[in-house]
């Protein structure tokens, strides 16, 4: 009886041991869900890029081929637009961007190939077009000039160019040795090869290629990889707040303003608000790297008159054109000749605290630059360089107040696909914001169109949100008042542009721009009639 008590005493011991264990682990896991689900959704943010990198690759690799030949060449086959080409066997392709060009690339040589059409773009024929290619050639003190020349391979006409210019010394394995090579299809169509190099090119090697040249019918569509948004975990928390506050997927659309004097002094841009009873919380200041100076002048002071008036930054840097003599700034800049300018630059950006919107080099698609490719040899991984290596500066200075703005212009000049702006795309982490840029220059100039506002940024705006997974911003824009109604002009922009519901921030720009003996050419000016004030007081009104 007393082992029958015993026995079961025991198992209601085990029972109770059993339930206590179940419910606390039951507890536990109810304690720790919360934190569980947290660690998962991490892992699998963590494993998301992979993910993406794995379907891009895939995407990409529909839109080629290659086929081993021998032990040291193998066949490329782009499907896109329709041709083979033997390439040495190491080369890697990548056809991220397959709409405008196919990169071939191993360590020492990079081949770009171009198919153009030349009648959708400029009109003008192959010559023209080859002809305005290559004007980076006359500049002689960066560009050393070996030859060109015509010849025929395999019955069609080949036209090729051969420079080189000084290996730059902030370029790790710096490909200085060019030739560009344009096979004519047609009086219409054109394919350009741009030949990279570290080591010096023997035109045999690279006309040899180009002899392999064949073409096969089109088998698929062009692959275009989007630009994803990515998270900026450098920032502050004041700076992350600011992105949020502008940027997030709920935000309203903020207006900012260009004026000449702001933020360095404030009487004029005051004046204009006061007209209009409102103030713009976003102010574009433009700088520039100056020669034989050690830190901008009037930066300290920009930074600091905009932190005390409450008003955030679209902060611009970009190069201007030396004097005559010294060649192209981008080149000096990554020979490491303005280091201690920019280090000064990105310290006084960084110790003003401020949230600042960085705009680096806009408009870089546009020949009227500097630091387009039109200027340094069709070369756009010279801007990338350029880009990177001002980025490191603000790194190293601990820029943890700097949202990276990245802002082609709306068209690219010329309108060929080595300038598209893609070409000239960094990298996802190394930008935070879109920027978009188109004016109605109006028709001061015989070759210009009036365009509406809806004209201009319907077409931009579908194409920006089918490629741009990054917040949007029109990081300047106006309209000039010669060649139609101004007024109207504003009216049609106030109706369309919160149809545009991913643009966050739209930057009105107050000025003029001059025509070479001194005239007003285009008017910008935002208060340039009383009909101009009213309407953007009473818009305006609607965002305050």
């Amino acid at each position: 009886m007393k082992g029958t008590l015993l026995k079961g005493f025991s198992a209601v011991i085990v029972i109770v041991l059993v339930i206590v264990v179940v419910l606390t682990d039951h507890y536990a896991q109810r304690l720790m869900g919360e934190d569980a689900r947290e660690k998962k959704a991490e892992r699998l943010q963590a494993e998301q890029p992979t993910v993406i990198e794995a379907y891009q690759k895939k995407q990409q690799k529909e839109t080629y081929l290659l086929s081993a030949i021998d032990l040291e060449t193998v066949l490329f086959t782009n499907k896109v637009d329709g041709y083979t080409i033997q390439i040495p066997g190491d080369m890697k392709p990548d056809m991220r961007f397959s709409n405008i060009r196919a990169v071939l690339e191993n360590e020492n040589l990079k081949i770009e190939i171009y198919r153009q059409e030349i009648e959708n773009t400029t009109g003008s024929g192959v010559e023209s077009y080859i002809n305005y290619s290559n004007q980076f050639i006359d500049n002689k003190i960066d560009h050393y000039y070996k030859i060109d020349g015509e010849t025929q391979i395999n019955g069609r006409t080949v036209s090729f160019l051969e420079w080189s210019r000084r290996a730059l010394a902030r370029v790790e394995n710096d490909k200085c040795y060019y030739s560009t090579v344009e096979v004519l299809l047609s009086e219409q169509e054109v394919i350009t090869f741009l030949f990279k190099s570290s080591k010096k090119l023997e035109r045999n090697h690279y006309l040899d290629i180009v002899s392999t040249l064949d073409f096969i019918e089109k088998t698929e569509e062009p692959y275009v990889q989007k630009i994803h948004k990515t998270a900026n975990t450098s920032w502050n928390e004041q700076t992350a707040r600011v992105y949020d506050q502008y940027f997030n997927d709920q935000a309203r659309l903020q207006w900012g303003i260009f004026e000449t004097d702001a933020p360095v002094k404030f009487t004029e841009l005051k004046n204009i608000e006061d007209k209009l009873d409102f103030t713009f919380p976003i102010l574009l200041y433009y700088t520039a790297i100056l020669e034989n100076k050690e830190m901008h002048p009037n930066l300290a002071v920009a930074l600091d008159h905009a932190k005390k008036e409450g008003r955030i930054l679209e902060l611009t840097l970009q190069t201007a054109e030396q004097t005559p003599g010294k060649g192209n700034m981008v080149y000096d800049v990554l020979d490491g000749k303005y280091d201690t300018y920019l280090k000064n630059y990105a310290r006084e950006v960084v110790s003003s605290g401020a949230p600042v919107f960085f705009r680096l080099a806009n408009e870089m698609n546009g020949d009227w630059c500097v630091y387009s490719s039109h200027h340094t040899s069709k070369d756009t991984d010279i801007f990338k360089a350029f880009y990177y290596y001002i980025y490191r500066f603000f790194e190293e200075a601990g820029a943890d107040n700097v949202i990276w703005v990245w802002n082609p212009n709306g068209k690219s000049f010329p309108d060929f696909k080595w300038n598209d702006e893609l070409c000239y795309y960094p990298g996802d982490e190394f930008v935070d914001v879109i920027g978009m840029t188109s004016y109605n220059t109006g028709t001061y100039y015989e070759s210009e169109t009036w365009m509406e506002f809806d004209q201009m940024y319907d077409s931009l705006y579908s194409k920006y949100i089918d490629l741009y997974e990054k917040p949007l911003m029109i990081t300047e824009f106006s309209s000039s008042s010669v060649g139609g109604s101004k007024e109207a002009w504003v009216a049609n922009m106030f109706q369309s542009i919160e149809k545009y519901d991913r643009i966050k921030v739209a930057i009105w720009w107050d000025g003029c721009d001059w025509d070479t003996e001194g005239n007003v050419a285009r008017s910008y000016f935002i208060d340039e009639t009383e009909e101009l004030v009213r309407l953007f007081r009473e818009n305006l009104a609607h965002f305050k």
